[in-house]
């Protein structure tokens, strides 16, 4: 049977020793955008166990799960157990002098570079969890990736950025748009097929949307996201590799955020623009954004009605910590009260 792994970054921010060693690193911060460098980049909500837990009950077809770290590894995990492995930066990165790196885009620079993991997997961060029951078909079908190509109908210019958002992971998105029309167009996608462009499920104003990008725009400036566990083919990110090789060991180098950052979504854009997936829209995800203790209970509330397969956990509150933490994690234990075969 065909394995498929699932692949995630993970830190611990209230290490004392990571703390001291990213503080000796402070000066080659470049950008002091809050959303860049601030708290609520490393804030750990503790999601981490139950992202696991929902992998092994949700996902019971699943390989293994290999855990990216500095070294860190949590004490309630039983790292010998087959299903989880753990890999520290420097046993994958390309060159141990971007090391150590306190910036999640240039941990994706170098995946590449991992060994031992299956040819599909699909990435995710520790505040992505699967709510429901989803089978292989709705990460991989036909052997390629699901995922969806609409386009953005207003670009991430400097308007844009001076008006709403003039963080680092802006300019991330514009950057590999960049990359990417240096090597492909819409009308190449389109001549590949209608399907990538127009597919059924995009609605009316997705296909609409794309129409413009065929017909008017003619170039890619902005590819609408959906914030879900990404399924990637290995050979996807050696083709990216080769072709991006000296734009994405700059991103590599950067230890914080910073401008001439990429991430892992060069990857889907990629595989987007070269028509490397199955076209299919899927809204069955969930942004749990948690800007307060009432926000909090609201979005669980929300949550439960909705039912998807996917929830996303924003964590945006800088207040009522404890009280947001404890009713968080209760809920969660009680969506996911079962230990995975890899806890002690």
């Amino acid at each position: 049977m065909e394995k498929i792994d699932f692949v995630l970054p993970w830190v611990d921010a209230t290490d004392a020793t990571w703390q001291r060693k990213k503080r000796s690193y402070k000066d080659e911060i470049a950008c002091y955008n809050e959303n860049d460098h601030g708290e609520l980049r490393y804030r750990d909500t503790q999601t981490l166990k139950y992202v696991l837990r929902s992998i092994e009950q949700n996902c019971p077809w699943y390989g293994k799960i290999v855990i990216l770290t500095e070294g860190h590894k949590p004490s309630w995990i039983d790292s010998s157990h087959p299903k989880i492995e753990f890999v520290s930066h420097d046993e994958f990165y390309f060159y141990q002098e971007h090391l150590p790196t306190f910036n999640s885009t240039s941990i994706e620079m170098n995946l590449v570079n991992l060994e031992n993991i299956s040819e599909k997997f699909v990435y995710l961060n520790d505040d992505l969890i699967i709510w429901n029951s989803v089978g292989k078909e709705r990460f991989f079908k036909d052997e390629l990736p699901v995922d969806f190509l609409i386009h953005g109908l207003v670009p991430r210019n400097k308007l844009y950025q001076l008006l709403r958002d003039n963080s680092t992971w802006v300019k991330s998105l514009n950057n590999m748009i960049e990359l990417i029309n240096e090597h492909f167009s819409p009308e190449q996608l389109y001549m590949k097929g209608k399907k990538y462009l127009f597919h059924s499920s995009y609605g009316k104003i997705g296909k609409f949307r794309n129409a413009l990008l065929l017909y008017f725009w003619k170039k890619y400036f902005l590819f609408l996201h959906w914030h879900h566990p990404q399924p990637f083919r290995k050979r996807t990110l050696k083709e990216v590799h080769s072709l991006y090789h000296m734009q994405m060991m700059e991103c590599s180098k950067n230890r914080f955020r910073n401008e001439n950052d990429l991430s892992q979504y060069l990857y889907r854009y990629y595989h987007l623009a070269k028509g490397d997936f199955f076209p299919f829209f899927h809204d069955d995800g969930f942004y749990l954004n948690i800007k307060s203790y009432t926000s909090l209970k609201h979005g669980l509330a929300h949550l439960e009605e909705r039912n998807p397969n996917f929830v996303s956990i924003y964590d945006n509150y800088d207040s009522d910590e404890e009280e947001i933490l404890a009713f968080l994690i209760q809920f969660l234990e009680k969506r996911f009260p079962n230990k995975a075969s890899f806890e002690l």
